[in-house]
């Protein structure tokens, strides 16, 4: 019986004995034996700059963009019917966990320039509106009221009399009215940073961490209830063929940049320094994993070695061994 045939018996333990040989193998070497910290670097670099230089692997990308995008186009219902109900409930469980973030950790994160600016327009908007409706409905200052008068005096008046009177109340009604924009605006400018601080407060506060749950839970539910095209048609609002040609260009400049080589090369070095004497068998015994990892590497590496002895190719590989 040849060595091919007792690798082709699926009766012959040959097969399986070599494939728990290579896993064990795998499973027992420490670490700082099987990472190569001279090669690894260099292949992943050459790996990520051959992809990220690829044209064809920017048009794979977009394509598979898009195809994402119109299946997503296809579910009619809401998302989260789509989602296990166990998943759905594990969402919602970690949304309604009380928590609170530092107050100074928000505040550092939100009291940036272009979220002043949001907050002084959305301010400013609310004031100066206020301030017309006041106006407007009759809570009249002596100016206010005296602009009354002269726009009712034109009214009645014809000529240049008349003509006179309206043009005074128009630029006197002008100038309040500027008067109430640059007041406004004073108070928003002066009001803005204790805004900031207030909002930065309330989310940091732990006396709110059962409202801020709730609002967790209320966005997350809003969320849920989205239905595909809605998502879909969110999606392609958002240009993702243009993101994905950000990303790859960011890709590529990071892989074309000086030292990338050595900053992979010292991230595993600090992997193996503090890891490097434990082997993969003791880690997965660690987090409960080992039965399940090593039986399924058997199974998968067995499955896929039967099909490869089967081959044409292969016989012929291992008879030009043997000559």
């Amino acid at each position: 019986m040849s060595v091919l045939d007792h690798l082709r018996d699926p009766e012959d333990p040959a097969l399986v004995g070599l494939i728990d040989l290579i896993v064990a193998d795998a499973l027992d070497r420490p670490l700082k034996d099987a990472v190569d910290l001279d090669r690894w670097p260099a292949l992943a670099v050459e790996a990520l700059r051959s992809w990220a230089g690829s044209v064809a692997a920017e048009e794979r990308l977009i394509d598979a963009v898009r195809d994402g995008i119109e299946r997503l186009a296809q579910v009619p219902g809401p998302l989260g019917m789509e989602l296990p109900a166990a998943v759905q409930t594990g969402l919602q469980d970690l949304a309604r966990r009380p928590y609170s973030p530092d107050q100074d950790l928000v505040l550092k994160l939100i009291d940036q320039e272009p979220v002043r600016e949001i907050l002084r327009e959305i301010l400013l908007d609310t004031v100066t509106r206020f301030a017309r409706k006041r106006r407007a409905t009759g809570e009249q200052t002596s100016v206010g009221g005296a602009l009354g008068g002269l726009g009712r005096f034109a009214k009645r008046r014809a000529g240049t009399l008349g003509a006179i009177a309206g043009e005074v109340a128009s630029a006197v009604g002008g100038e309040v009215e500027k008067q109430v924009e640059r007041k406004a605006a004073e108070f928003v400018d002066g009001a803005l940073s204790g805004v900031i601080q207030r909002i930065a407060s309330q989310l940091g506060d732990a006396k709110h961490a059962d409202d801020q749950a709730a609002l967790r839970t209320a966005l997350l539910d809003s969320a849920l209830r989205l239905t595909g095209p809605e998502l879909a048609e969110e999606l392609r609002r958002s240009d993702p063929e243009g993101l994905a040609r950000l990303l790859r260009s960011s890709l590529r400049g990071w892989i074309d940049s000086d030292g990338i080589e050595a900053q992979l090369r010292h991230t595993l070095q600090s992997i193996v320094a503090a890891q490097g004497d434990r082997t993969l068998r003791a880690t997965l015994h660690d987090v409960g994993m080992l039965d399940t990892v090593n039986t399924t590497t058997r199974e998968l590496a067995t499955q896929h070695a039967r099909r490869i002895v089967t081959t044409d190719a292969f016989a012929a590989w291992l008879r030009a061994l043997e000559a």
